[in-house]
């Protein structure tokens, strides 16, 4: 008589999320700015899949960023003038979005903060938010 090979134990915990598991997406505290007004933006991770899993939302993979309405020029970025790294593992629980806002000053910017700060005038702007790899869909953003 065999002896059935022994399968391996299940891992403990949660997986590492992949890409495929997460979705981000970007809100804007309100979809309509007066000029001058200091918008409010959003980026928010949720766990599609159908179980927890661990990953690092350090600030330095994060970015939102406004950009032309024709989505043509990038007109400031969350990492433009600063960059936050910091080891931050969470475990993202399956449809638990978790957010993480910035204030826009509404003042364009150029990476490594190079340039002169201009402040964007009214119009109708795309605002997109990204987790390393895996990118939003766009935001309209209206300033009066």
């Amino acid at each position: 008589m065999q002896v059935p090979q022994a399968a391996p134990s299940p891992p403990t915990g949660p997986v590492p999320c992949t890409d495929a598991m997460i979705e981000v997406r970007v809100e804007t505290g309100q979809p309509t700015y007066p000029s001058g007004a200091r918008p409010e933006l959003r980026l928010v991770v949720t766990n599609v899949s159908g179980r927890p899993c661990v990953r690092d939302l350090d600030g330095a993979q994060q970015e939102i960023a406004v950009w032309s309405g024709d989505g043509a020029t990038k007109l400031w970025s969350s990492n433009d003038c600063s960059n936050p790294s910091s080891d931050d593992l969470r475990t993202l629980v399956p449809g638990q979005p978790v957010a993480f806002a910035v204030t826009w000053t509404g003042l364009a910017s150029e990476p490594g903060c190079a340039g002169e700060r201009t402040p964007v005038g009214p119009g109708g702007y795309r605002v997109l938010a990204r987790l390393d790899r895996v990118v939003s869909e766009p935001a309209p953003l209206l300033m009066s």
